[in-house]
């Protein structure tokens, strides 16, 4: 199984006594990918869960905490029938997407605001915009379903100097034809259980490159006979732990 977890060093002062024991939150979210198409509107969702720790580290006494966070869940899955099936990735970084959709007025990273994360109401919902950070998550399909090198993104984004997202290549129409067009990204609080097994049902290889990138290789080359398989990692698609448990 992939195992991903980032640490980060939250930048608002704390006295050390309001983090003196570790402390551990959760929240689930559902990330729904619409898509319109000639033949109607098309969904798919996942529902991924996201732990935080808060702990006491009163060596920093300016920030005496750190919190480390980390996220297991799948892939977001848009079956569009005979045009192809596209996929939401999931990443290292997916809890910033809660972050964008519900902005904490106590800092994302800081005992408080972690707090405010996990009490955030179940069906709390809204649209993620794609130009702030860290815009969508990555889009992408399969030419070929059985085989992993053929992997494709379906958008291209690139960040400016301002700091946001420009879109800089479009394909949805010319993978998956005319009149295919992304219609939202939303994010909403929930209680469901996280999405298992459906990113299998379409890529039955997907376990066999939980460690590996979908080119068969460890490691990113520079130069790459496949290059977006080869910056691309099967926990990208299903990340089933985390490192709380």
């Amino acid at each position: 199984y992939a195992f991903m977890v980032a640490v980060f060093f939250a930048a608002t002062a704390f006295a050390v006594s309001e983090v003196t024991e570790n402390k551990i939150y959760k929240w689930r979210y559902k990330i729904t990918v619409s898509v319109d198409t000639p033949e109607g509107v098309k969904t798919g969702s996942a529902v991924r869960e996201t732990t935080a720790v808060v702990s006491p580290y009163p060596l920093d006494t300016q920030h005496p905490y750190r919190t480390t966070i980390s996220t297991k869940g799948e892939a977001a899955v848009v079956d569009l029938g005979p045009r192809g099936v596209m996929f939401a990735l999931v990443d290292v970084d997916d809890h910033r997407l809660v972050f964008q959709a519900f902005p904490s007025p106590k800092g994302p990273l800081t005992p408080a605001g972690i707090e405010f994360y996990s009490k955030l109401p179940v069906g709390t919902e809204a649209v993620l915009s794609p130009q702030r950070p860290p815009g969508y998550p990555k889009l992408v399909t399969f030419s070929n379903l059985n085989d992993p090198k053929s992997v494709t993104l379906v958008q291209v984004w690139e960040r400016n100097r301002e700091g946001y997202f420009d879109l800089k290549d479009d394909r949805m129409q010319t993978l998956f034809g005319a009149g295919v067009i992304l219609k939202d990204i939303t994010i909403e609080i929930t209680e469901t259980p996280i999405t298992a097994g459906i990113v299998e049902k379409h890529l039955t290889w997907i376990h066999e490159y939980a460690n590996i990138l979908l080119d068969g290789q460890r490691i990113h080359k520079l130069q790459s006979e496949y290059p977006v398989a080869n910056s691309i990692g099967g926990g990208s698609f299903t990340m089933r732990k985390n490192n709380n448990e």
